[in-house]
C-alpha cells in the first residue's frame, strides 16, 4: 500500500475574506481616530486663540498704549506675535520678537469683519488685532473667526470679537 500525501499550500477563500474584513475594520477605525484628533487640535487652537485675546485685552488695560497681536499663517499652523502699533493702524505693527509667542496648530481659520465667517472662502493668511487702551475698543481685527480642521471646511467652533467692547466669546458652530 502506497501512502499518497496531498499538499495544501494555499489559503482558502474564507481565510482571505476574513483577513480583508479585518483590514477594512482596522482602516476604518484609523480614519475615525485621525478625524477625532484633527477636531481636538482645531478646538484646542480655538481655545488658545480665545485665551490670547483675553491676554491682549488685559495687556491693553495694564500696560502701554498700542498693544496688539498679529496672526500669521505658517503652513498648517498660525503663529501669534505680540507687539505694538504706534498709530493704531495694522501697517505700523512691530513685533516684540522674531519667534512666535504662541502657535495655533493644524487648524484653518476663516475671518469676516461682518460677523459671518461662513461667507468667507479663503483662510486668514495674516491678521493684526489692535485693542485701544482706554475703552477696549477694537480698532482692527474685530468680527468672527471660524476654526476648521486643517485642510477642511468642517467648522469646529467660532470666536467672536466685539468691535465696541473688546469682549469675545467662543463656542461651537
Amino acid at each position: 500500500m502506497k501512502n499518497v500525501i496531498k499538499s495544501n499550500n494555499g489559503y482558502t477563500l474564507v481565510e482571505l475574506i476574513i483577513v480583508i474584513a479585518i483590514i477594512a475594520i482596522m482602516s476604518g477605525a484609523g480614519i475615525f481616530t485621525v478625524s477625532i484628533i484633527r477636531t481636538s487640535q482645531a478646538t484646542a487652537s480655538m481655545q488658545k486663540f480665545d485665551s490670547e485675546l483675553s491676554a491682549l485685552e488685559m495687556r491693553t488695560r495694564t500696560q502701554k498704549r498700542g498693544e496688539a497681536i498679529k496672526i500669521v499663517q505658517n503652513d498648517d499652523n498660525y503663529d501669534i506675535f505680540y507687539g505694538t502699533c504706534s498709530d493704531g493702524k495694522a501697517e505700523s505693527f512691530t513685533a516684540n520678537s522674531t519667534t512666535p509667542d504662541k502657535v495655533l496648530e493644524r487648524v484653518t481659520i476663516y475671518y469676516a469683519d461682518d460677523y459671518d465667517a461662513d461667507s468667507v472662502t479663503t483662510p486668514v493668511s495674516e491678521q493684526v488685532i489692535i485693542i485701544r487702551k482706554s475703552d477696549s475698543q477694537v480698532l482692527t481685527g474685530y468680527g468672527e473667526y471660524r476654526f476648521c480642521k486643517y485642510n477642511s471646511s468642517n467648522t469646529v467652533g467660532r470666536v467672536n470679537l466685539n468691535q465696541y467692547t473688546g469682549g469675545h466669546t467662543y463656542g461651537k458652530n
